[in-house]
């Protein structure tokens, strides 16, 4: 009865096995865009708007935020 109690407590302090580490992929992680923010105030009114958009977008709108910080 002893050596199956010693048996019992060697097994239970004994480590268990470690699972096999698992490979980890690499997180694929997508480039921030620069976004330029203008603070719009309308005619007549008192609320302030931001504008965010990619050089692209105000591009396409026929404004280049890039050349107008270049100014200042």
């Amino acid at each position: 009865m002893i050596a199956t109690l010693l048996a019992a407590l060697v097994a239970a302090t004994a480590p268990a096995a470690e699972a096999p580490a698992q490979p980890t992929t690499p997180v694929a992680t997508t480039p921030r865009i620069k976004r330029y923010c203008i603070i719009d105030r309308r005619e007549g009114s008192l609320l302030k708007g931001k504008i965010c958009r990619t050089r692209d977008e105000w591009r396409a709108r026929g404004f280049d935020p890039v050349l107008v910080l270049m100014r200042d």
